[in-house]
């Protein structure tokens, strides 16, 4: 899985502004989705960026985790895997 998991980005960040403050620290990028509340149209905080190479996750991390975006200091780990996600729910409706 090649994709990590943003906390505290900042409100009403766009995915472009997002996709350009990570590729300018030399992250290549596959794709970006910010979590937006579907009424208000904002962020809530959240959202996730799949990178272009895989063995990029932990320089990744270590180049973005803590770093401020705006007046925000952006928290960076790897997201969990969708599978995970998924067998856990199974296990706890069992």
């Amino acid at each position: 899985m090649s994709k990590l998991f943003f906390i505290n980005i900042p409100y009403n960040c766009s995915d472009r502004e997002l996709l350009e403050w990570v590729e300018s620290r030399g992250i290549g990028t596959r794709s970006i989705r910010i979590v937006r509340d579907l009424v208000a149209g904002v962020s809530p905080a959240f959202g996730y960026v799949e990178l272009k190479d895989v063995t990029q996750i932990k320089e990744a991390i270590t180049i973005l985790n803590g770093k401020k975006m705006r007046t925000q200091t952006i928290l960076v780990k790897e997201a969990p895997s969708p599978v995970a996600g998924v067998a856990l729910a199974e296990r706890k409706s069992a």
